[in-house]
């Protein structure tokens, strides 16, 4: 009985320090499978051999296509597609990103992603002014997830105030007032943020004395998979202001950020 009792720590303490080996009698890590049960059993296997083998070494590190890993996943194959993340957020043409803890998610860079163009009415409408408020201008914007800058110039004539006005236009996700569900402004003024400029009065014939632009360029987040931004101007007293979705100087686009 005494011999036994002695013995047994001999056991446990070869068990400990041993390599295990699957498929294979010459392991060449703390856990080796020989997924192809072709490795010599004397000798380091070939680049070939390991190709169908997976290993974790005496470090943590562990390898798969390779007995010899130097990260903590080292992946090495001869054919295109060595890895695939089925998470819910895989796509076509999209990267593996990561947030500030390295928390990785498919995503679509800025860098590939097509500048967004907004939708105008066909045919062309007017917008008057018209009370209080705002009123939508007819024209919107498709945005997928992530960061834009939305550029926007509105032709805007005032044929019949003889005052100068201070106009403001809005991104929106409501068409009746100022929402902002699924994206948010990035700017100074952040939820204040809004598109400005001083709309001249009527100061002789022709478009030339007739016509002011309203335009600007604002950096928003977009926090949805997919969100519709429409775009609204202020509303003020009738015969204020007058928008046309027609005019040729009229644009709206967003261009993508990282």
């Amino acid at each position: 009985m005494r011999k036994v009792i002695l013995l047994f720590p001999l056991i446990i303490s070869e068990i400990i320090s041993a390599q295990i080996g699957v498929s294979t009698s010459n392991p060449q890590g703390i856990f080796h499978i020989d997924g192809g049960k072709d490795n010599s059993s004397t000798e380091s296997p070939s680049v070939l051999q390991q190709s169908n083998d997976f290993i974790v070494t005496s470090t943590g590190n562990t390898g798969i296509g390779t007995t010899a890993p130097i990260a903590k996943l080292d992946i090495i194959s001869n054919t295109a597609g060595a890895i695939k993340i089925t998470d819910g957020t895989q796509g076509s043409d999209k990267v593996l990103m990561s947030d500030a803890s390295g928390i990785g998610t498919w995503k679509i860079p800025a860098s590939i992603r097509a500048t967004a163009n907004g939708v105008f009415p066909s045919p062309s409408l007017n917008v008057s002014s018209n009370g209080s408020g705002t009123i939508y201008s007819n024209v919107y914007i498709d945005l997928t997830e992530g960061k834009w800058a939305l550029n926007a110039g509105l032709t805007i004539s005032n044929s019949s105030n003889t005052n100068r006005i201070w106009l403001h236009a809005y991104l929106s996700t409501s068409q009746s007032s100022v929402q902002r569900i699924g994206f948010t402004h990035l700017g100074p003024a952040t939820t204040s943020t809004s598109y400005a400029a001083v709309i001249f009065p009527y100061v002789g014939a022709g478009n030339d004395g007739t016509l002011s632009m309203l335009s600007g360029s604002s950096v928003i987040n977009v926090t949805v998979p997919s969100v519709r931004v429409y775009l609204l101007i202020e509303n003020k007293a009738t015969g204020s202001w007058a928008y046309g979705t027609g005019a040729y100087e009229n644009y709206f686009y967003g261009i993508p950020l990282n």
